[in-house]
């Protein structure tokens, strides 16, 4: 099985973990490190009223599966995620998803009240209090597991973060 490093940018929503990704995509870009970029939430939105699986996750995973194998044909050898990282399980769908995923998280992190000015700046219409709700229950839970190898400060530029995150990734060693 071929090894695959893989980084997964998590935080609740309103932290920035699309944007830190694709900064990220530039960082590698600029230094020729071959990689794919995928955005969870992306690959994941379906709505089936009644649907048993509340996020999407198996759906996401199986979605995650087919689009690494594309992009490993097409020569990507490692792997940005962007999303939602809640439970431990979640890494395990990743790893199967993706075989021999070497998997390191990093969670972006603001506090409570600019977390809640960001969403309300982002959101618009009918979702904003459900999206609201969900960012300040992730950022408990989140926290309560303790999900991540590294916990990022996102209350800063957004160079700063991506670079600090591809620092510590090693993968321009």
């Amino acid at each position: 099985m071929t090894h695959v490093p893989v980084i997964v940018v998590t935080g609740p929503s309103g932290t920035g973990k699309t944007v830190t990704c694709w900064e990220i995509r530039e960082i590698l870009r600029e230094r020729k490190v071959a990689h794919a970029l995928i955005d969870m939430d992306n690959i994941r939105w379906c709505y089936v009223p009644g649907s048993q699986d509340r996020f999407n996750r198996s759906l996401g995973a199986r979605n995650l599966a087919a689009l690494w194998a594309n992009f490993r044909q097409a020569g990507a050898d490692r792997l940005v995620l962007s999303g939602i990282v809640e439970h431990a399980e979640d890494i395990g769908l990743i790893e199967e998803a993706v075989p021999g995923a070497d998997i390191t998280v990093y969670r972006l992190h603001v506090a409570g009240p600019t977390l809640e000015d960001r969403m309300r700046e982002r959101e618009r219409g009918r979702g904003l209090a459900r999206n609201l709700s969900r960012a300040m229950e992730l950022a408990e839970t989140m926290a309560r597991n303790r999900i991540g190898d590294h916990l990022i400060d996102a209350d800063r530029g957004l160079d700063e973060i991506a670079e600090e995150i591809v620092d510590l990734s090693g993968w321009l060693s």
